[in-house]
């Protein structure tokens, strides 16, 4: 292929890792536990630590809030600046832990003092009644206003008491804040996109005079914390479950306070392990922990590299093959963390036997590998690459379509042998393995482009719902033996756009329309003993604030590509601000944050993704566009880029 002089250099490079030179790809059916990067991208590398100030002399009781606020985002000696702001009844009675709430910026947060005769509302779903605040009345040091009930009615009556006239007359005062929130962290670590335009709940902060110095003695546990600082402070983890077979492991992301090498997070990964995977995809995964199965002692103790995990007696009701898968979970989840090399499992503080022989080696994060494909401008399969598109050779069956239906949304198994496409009015899925004379025909309507799975099958969804089918089973011209109807009443109703199986085989990923209203849907995939699939789960949903969206792409493990439209001014969008009407690309991290990338000059199509961010293309109306840094340039005049899955 000849580049024109506007490409840069850095992106003919970059092109031989997007689009590959070899002609086909295997997956890997062994490999170690601990797998490459990662396990050695190591999250607290880098880390810096806040510094947060402590109260002044002589602050109001906005400031000591506001103060207070800025100081929850150091977790230092257990928020040790944070806790100088509070009375000393409420120092060890706060519980910072339990959730975060994240917000923009301390621009964004308003603050209120509230005066005599104002009408409070109350901090409680329970009681909907306002409080008219009386003079002379008495904070109630040491309790928390997010408890229910009357005593919160008494109590936010009594936190913002005397509030009227100077802070020299009156000894008590309530500052009420309402901070737009981002996302919401919950007291296990996940953490969740907050839709746009959701209720801002007041928080109530009761303060009195000790000695002199306005201190916080009334407050809901949690902290409230800005972006910037939650960035600094917070990192994500991976917890690792077992794929159903055994083969894979599966993350699931959550987000905790990180100092360079700090005692609490291998306790905190291990507790999140055994609480066990979210609901949408317990299903999906293996159950190899035994029900019941805690830690036995308060803490992961490491020494010398090796951190030992001591597990409560229902663990000895695993057999051997969920032993060793559990050590594996438990090796790949703490061996992020670079202090660990080594991990041991004890039981009750007694010996804990895991066979080492025939131990599974489960895959972490699998490769795509392979070249990207495509259908050139006379409607052949090809495959595209940095001397251009070279047509795959033993499709005769398959291209020949072209001239009655045309070919569009093409796919390819991640071995390369077989290949997959649309007819251009999608009510055709042609399925065919390369060097075979014959090409199955499967029949529905609006369906939507291949997506291959490792354990091989091929999924497309329609009007008639989601489908599989077995490619070592599907032979002659058509094979509705080989289809398996696939349960997911969630969808009915839904126009479904675009669905890809994730790369372990565990997780669906789906754009729809419900009516007008855009969204992305995350589903954990059910299967049979046999591995035959199932169900699709009951869905998670991500990208709360979407206007629009054309096609989703998994990017690895724990990344999506989503091409699609924010709602303009969203306090989860970037900054700067999102042009009308333009689809872009954008990454979402499962359980996590998203990252805004280009349009593509002239408008993208589709989406498609190879091992890794940086080998994102795009489909658009005149073929295929690849890039470097932010810039964008025609890499193919092949349309509908297709990676292997």
């Amino acid at each position: 292929m000849k580049f024109p002089a506007s490409v840069p250099a850095a992106l003919i490079l970059i092109l031989i890792a997007v689009l590959g030179l070899s002609s086909c790809a295997t997956i890997p059916d062994h490999g170690p536990v601990v797998s490459g990067d990662v396990v050695n991208d190591d999250p607290l590398e880098g880390v810096f630590q806040l510094a947060p100030d402590g109260p002044k002399a002589g602050q109001s009781p906005i400031e000591v809030v506001r103060g207070f606020l800025a100081a929850s985002a150091g977790y230092s000696d257990d928020h040790a600046v944070a806790r100088s702001f509070l009375s000393p009844d409420r120092r060890l009675a706060w519980r910072p832990d339990t959730s975060a709430t994240v917000f923009r910026s301390l621009d964004t947060l308003t603050t209120k003092q509230l005066a005599d005769g104002d009408e409070v509302a109350l901090p409680t779903p329970t009681v909907t009644a306002t409080a008219t605040i009386a003079p002379g009345a008495r904070a109630a040091a040491g309790k928390s206003s997010s408890a229910p009930g009357p005593s919160s009615k008494a109590q936010a009556a009594a936190g913002a008491a005397g509030a009227a006239g100077s802070d020299a007359n009156r000894d008590v005062a309530e500052v009420v804040v309402r901070a737009p929130a981002i996302a919401q962290v919950d007291s296990s670590g996940r953490y969740r996109v907050v839709a746009p335009g959701a209720k801002v709940e007041p928080r109530y902060f009761g303060l009195t005079l000790i000695d002199g110095q306005w201190r916080i003695n009334s407050l809901d546990d949690g902290i409230l914390i800005t972006r910037n600082d939650f960035n600094v402070t917070f990192k994500p983890y991976k917890v690792y479950f077992t794929e159903s077979q055994g083969d894979y492991l599966v993350p699931d992301t959550h987000w905790f306070p990180s100092a360079p090498g700090s005692p609490e997070l291998p306790t905190a990964l291990v507790r999140a392990l055994l609480d066990g995977p979210p609901s949408w995809l317990a299903d999906a995964v293996a159950t190899t922990i035994p029900t019941g199965t805690k830690m036995s002692v308060s803490a992961v103790v490491v020494q010398n590299g090796t951190a030992t995990v001591d597990l409560t007696t229902q663990a000895r009701l695993a057999d051997d093959r969920e032993r060793q898968l559990m050590l594996a979970q438990l090796q790949t989840t703490l061996g992020q963390l670079r202090t660990i090399t080594s991990v041991k499992v004890t039981v009750d503080r007694t010996s804990y036997n895991i066979p080492s022989d025939s131990a599974p080696h489960p895959i972490v994060d699998p490769p795509v590998g392979g070249a990207a494909v495509g259908i050139d401008t006379k409607g052949r399969m090809v495959r595209l690459g940095i001397q251009g598109n070279e047509v795959v050779k033993g499709l005769d069956g398959l291209n020949q379509y072209n001239a009655i239906y045309g070919l569009t949304s093409p796919g390819v198994s991640y071995d390369g042998h077989w290949f997959a496409a649309l007819s251009t009015d999608r009510s055709r899925l042609f399925l065919s393995e390369a060097g075979t004379d014959s090409t199955v025909q499967l029949r529905g309507s609006d369906l939507t482009a291949p997506s291959f799975d490792p354990q091989g099958w091929v999924w497309t969804s329609g009007s008639s719902g989601v489908e599989a089918v077995e490619v070592s089973q599907a032979s002659g011209e058509s094979s509705d033996e080989a289809r398996v109807p696939v349960e997911a009443d969630w969808l009915k109703g839904f126009d479904v756009l675009s669905m890809r199986i994730s790369r372990d085989g565990t997780r669906a990923v789906l754009a729809i329309m419900d009516g007008g209203e855009p969204h992305v849907f995350l589903s954990g995939v059910v299967r049979d003993d046999e591995g035959r699939p199932s169900r699709l789960t009951q869905p998670e949903g991500l990208v709360p604030d979407l206007a629009s969206v054309r096609d989703v792409a998994w990017v690895d493990e724990n990344h999506i590509a989503v091409l699609g439209r924010r709602l303009p001014g969203s306090a989860n969008a970037d900054d700067e601000q999102i042009p009308a009407n333009v689809d872009r690309p954008w990454i979402v991290e499962i359980g996590g944050t998203i990252e805004q990338i280009d349009a593509v000059p002239g408008g993208a199509q589709t989406i498609a993704v190879g091992d890794g961010e940086s080998t994102l293309v795009a489909g658009t109306s005149k073929g295929t566009q690849g890039r470097s840094g932010t810039a964008w340039a025609q890499i193919s005049t092949a349309r509908w880029p297709a990676f292997p899955g």
